[in-house]
């Protein structure tokens, strides 16, 4: 059930990052590499937000907290089993 979750937040990112809505205003996370655009947008204070990135060979993930919600956005040229091997590694983090 986790994974279809999870599998239903990448999708959800995909929508999202069509259309990058709160860019100039701070509440927007962009963050592009040879994988692709990452964008995440959450309300609360811009000042207040935690944000994260970790680049490794072939991924680039990011992490922002704002308030009490969080959102991770993982992008690579892994294949599947490399993502659910990176998921299972990070689960309960």
């Amino acid at each position: 059930m986790r994974l279809l979750l999870i599998a239903s937040g990448i999708g959800f990112m995909s929508v999202i990052a069509a259309a990058p809505a709160g860019a100039a205003d701070g509440h927007t996370t962009v963050v592009q590499d040879e994988n692709g655009t990452s964008v995440i947008t959450q309300s609360g204070d811009p000042a207040q937000a935690e944000v994260k990135i970790e680049k490794e060979p072939g991924r680039t993930t990011v992490y922002r907290r704002s308030g009490g919600n969080t959102a991770i956005v993982t992008q690579g040229t892994g294949n599947a089993q490399d993502m659910l091997d990176w998921l299972r590694k990070h689960q309960g983090h």
